[in-house]
C-alpha cells in the first residue's frame, strides 16, 4: 500500500478534530514548525481533553476517517492515555490531556492556519514545557530552537513557574534545570532567576 502524503495525514487528522466537540490542540513537530525551527516530521500529534466516556467515540471517529488503531485500543487509551492511530506510511499520536498542565496548555492555546486549515496548536511556553518533559533525543534542541526563535516574547515567570510544579507533580525533578540550563544558553534575560 503506497504511504499517504503528510498533507493527506494532517487534513483529514485536524479536520476530524475540528468538528468533534471536544478540545485540542497540535504539539511535537508541527508545533515545532510554528514557534521553533521548522523540522521534517512524519507524523502529527495532539492533546485532546475528553471525558473517559467519550474516548470510545473519539476512537470510532478515527476508524470512521480511515484510521487505523490497535486492537484493545477502546480498553488501553481511557488507562494509558494515548493512543497511535495510522494511516499507510503516516501516524497520528493523541494524547488525553488530563493533567492541570495540560489543562492550562488548553486555555493558552493559538489558533493559526495551516494547509488552509485554521487549528489549535500549543503556545510556545507549552510547547517547550512539553519536550522537556518528553526528553528524547529530538526534543532539547526542538526546546532550545523555541527559546532562541521567541526570545523576549515568551512568558520565562510562567515557564518557571511550570517547570517547578511538573518537577512537583511527576518527579521529573531535571525539567526546572535543564529549562535553566537552555534559557542561559539562547541569553534570555533573567535566565538564572
Amino acid at each position: 500500500m503506497e504511504r499517504v502524503a503528510f498533507r493527506e495525514l494532517f487534513l483529514r487528522f485536524f479536520t476530524l478534530l475540528e468538528t468533534l466537540e471536544v478540545g485540542y490542540f497540535a504539539y511535537g513537530g508541527i508545533a515545532v514548525g510554528v514557534w521553533g525551527d521548522p523540522r521534517e516530521t512524519q507524523d502529527v500529534d495532539a492533546v485532546v481533553l475528553a471525558e473517559l466516556d467519550d474516548t470510545g467515540r473519539l476512537l470510532r471517529d478515527l476508524t470512521g476517517h480511515g484510521f487505523e488503531l490497535p486492537a484493545g485500543s477502546a480498553a488501553t487509551f481511557p488507562i494509558d492515555g494515548w493512543v497511535r492511530a495510522t494511516l499507510p506510511g503516516r501516524y497520528a499520536d493523541l494524547a488525553l490531556g488530563r493533567s492541570p498542565f495540560d489543562r492550562s496548555a488548553m486555555k493558552r492555546r493559538v489558533r493559526i492556519t495551516l494547509f488552509a486549515l485554521p487549528i489549535w496548536v500549543v503556545s510556545a511556553e507549552d510547547l517547550v514545557l512539553y519536550k522537556l518533559i518528553a526528553h528524547r533525543r529530538k526534543d532539547l534542541p526542538d526546546a532550545e530552537s523555541v527559546l532562541r526563535r521567541q526570545g523576549v516574547r515568551l512568558d520565562l515567570e510562567y515557564l518557571r513557574s511550570w517547570a517547578d510544579e511538573i518537577a512537583a507533580q511527576t518527579g521529573k525533578f531535571e525539567v526546572p534545570g535543564k529549562l535553566r540550563e537552555l534559557l542561559e544558553e539562547v541569553g534570555l534575560p533573567g535566565a538564572g532567576a
